[in-house]
């Protein structure tokens, strides 16, 4: 029989990296945001006001499955709302349960969170891939007498990649077919190189990230219009340079950091920044100097990246949501994305905000 342990603390976390790693191990299309290391960076600095409650499914002594969640306050037009949801705020595009027996780990959380007192008016699981999850999620839901709604959420969008890079131009539009080819002949004559950094083992604790070339990273940032940027989204930001800096030292800790640089007349003009793990790359943030436009740094270094990526055997390269404009050229797959939302029978602002939801997608869907 399962038994559900409620950890609210970060420190006590540590006391289960063990199984946490074991699981993480085995979990289903995971990335770096599912980590116990991006947890205690997350916690580090946004988890002011936020209450942690991981919640570890346990079997005969043994942690079968892990669920992290949080509860926050959000503002909405129904007023401040509690809601009980996954601690990702965007990070990440997807997220989910640490483990392979996921079914096993839901059922026993949602069968944990009904008889436990509820101190949240919406329990609201976002950044949910349908094709990991397979209704999981909604039927452990119905199984303990919730009422949940599945609603759209942000789509990533992403290239999916072929056994070869010629393979994967042939498959773009002629125009642009014309304007890869082009401005790869034109940079490969100015000498413009491509170098990528991804470390092919884990290091060990003591070993150093390479804070060079990530401080070089920062500085282009500062450079570019990543500088004025009010989202604090940025890797050069005032508000979110630490938290990036952070993840860069663990993603490098854990063997899954790689960024790719362009470099022009010994200067480094455009550097892409992502995550990888099991064949699959999360693109984070990317920036080129405005002086090198004329060598169009931008379709250069992602065809070469690309390219690189084939040739390293990588699945598939997630863009990330937003700037679809920018990525519809290149992108052949669109990564679909849900919420699932129970609201709190007792709570006004809960049900006011579900008939939001109602309105909303279903007049859009109309």
């Amino acid at each position: 029989m399962s038994e559900v342990i409620e950890v609210n603390e970060i420190e006590d976390l540590r006391g289960y990296a063990f199984f946490w790693n074991r699981l993480f191990a085995k979990t289903p299309q995971a990335t770096f945001f599912q980590t116990l290391p991006w947890l205690e960076t997350y916690w580090k600095f946004f988890g002011h006001g936020k209450k942690l409650r991981v919640l570890l499914v346990q079997v005969d002594c043994e942690i079968k499955g892990i669920l992290p969640l949080i509860e926050q306050t959000e503002r909405t037009k129904a007023g401040p709302v509690r809601i009980l949801t996954y601690p990702l705020d965007g990070w990440g595009p997807f997220y989910g349960p640490i483990g392979s027996d996921q079914t096993a780990t839901l059922y026993a959380a949602m069968q944990y969170l009904q008889a436990t007192p509820r101190t949240w008016d919406l329990l609201d699981l976002r950044f949910i891939d349908p094709t990991v999850d397979r209704g999981r999620i909604f039927n452990t839901m119905r199984c303990h007498g919730m009422s949940p709604k599945v609603l759209p959420w942000n789509p990533s969008y992403a290239i999916e990649l072929p056994d070869d890079f010629e393979e994967f131009v042939s498959t773009r539009s002629s125009k642009f077919r014309a304007n890869i080819r082009r401005t790869l002949r034109r940079a490969d004559e100015a000498g413009v190189e491509s170098i990528r950094f991804r470390p092919t083992t884990c290091p060990t604790d003591n070993a150093e990230p390479n804070f060079a070339l990530y401080d070089e990273c920062v500085l282009l940032a500062r450079r570019t219009w990543q500088a004025c940027s009010t989202t604090g989204t940025t890797i050069s930001h005032p508000e979110s340079a630490a938290y990036f800096r952070e993840c860069f030292v663990q993603a490098s800790r854990l063997g899954m950091i790689d960024i790719m640089t362009l470099r022009h007349e010994d200067r480094m003009i455009a550097f892409s920044y992502n995550l990888h793990h099991q064949g699959n790359l999360l693109g984070m943030r990317m920036g080129y100097e405005r002086d090198s436009k004329k060598l169009t740094p931008g379709t250069v270094m992602l065809a070469h990246q690309i390219r690189d990526s084939i040739h390293r055997g990588d699945k598939i390269i997630d863009l990330g949501p937003e700037h679809f404009e920018i990525k519809s050229r290149w992108i052949n797959r669109t990564l679909e994305s849900q919420r699932i939302c129970h609201y709190s029978r007792l709570s006004l602002s809960a049900n006011v905000l579900r008939m939001g939801h109602w309105w909303k997608y279903h007049r859009s869907a109309a």
